[in-house]
């Protein structure tokens, strides 16, 4: 049975929702450990750039400014979601007497979650899939698929309720 199962959560909380059933299915029977994983995009991947330069040849104020913006909104968001793990974690310990860590991570997810799952050795990954295909998949990627692909350990991907696969 598998003892140390790390679950990779994101923003959608039905695929959540369904990842968490399918782990506490899994690790409750065998008195598993959970640890729920949430990786943040870095903040470089969206910024202002605060280096552009005015047409003098100085860096703008504005610039900075909006950077400064960004980067303080990031980290309330980054504050947010430990929270939300933590919660989250305490909630399904109580409810469902599971051991559940958490991790957050920032960085590219499909990565993060094969690296956490290595260092935290993992014996198994859930993981969520919006059942992208096609150009979407080409143009979004697909973290599952790098997972599947990537992981050390066994990997269960749990697709998307019904309705979020239509609207994908």
């Amino acid at each position: 049975m598998y003892q140390r199962i790390l679950v990779a959560v994101g923003e959608e909380e039905a695929i959540n929702d369904k990842v968490l059933g399918e782990a506490i299915a899994i690790a409750a029977p065998s008195e598993g450990t959970l640890n729920l994983l949430h990786v943040l995009l870095p903040p470089e991947s969206g910024y202002p750039n605060p280096m552009n330069m005015t047409a003098d040849g100085m860096h703008s104020a504005v610039n900075i400014d909006a950077f400064q913006m960004y980067i303080g909104q990031w980290q309330v968001a980054q504050k947010a979601n430990q929270q939300a793990l933590d919660t989250q974690a305490n909630q399904l310990q109580q409810e469902h007497s599971v051991t559940t860590e958490w991790t957050q991570a920032v960085g590219d997810p499909g990565r993060q979650i094969c690296q956490i799952a290595k260092d935290w050795q993992a014996d198994l990954i859930l993981i969520g899939r919006h059942n992208r295909s096609g150009i979407s998949e080409l143009w979004l990627g697909s973290v599952s698929s790098y997972v599947m692909h990537h992981a050390g350990c066994s990997v269960i991907v749990v697709q998307a309720p019904p309705h979020l696969v239509a609207n994908s």
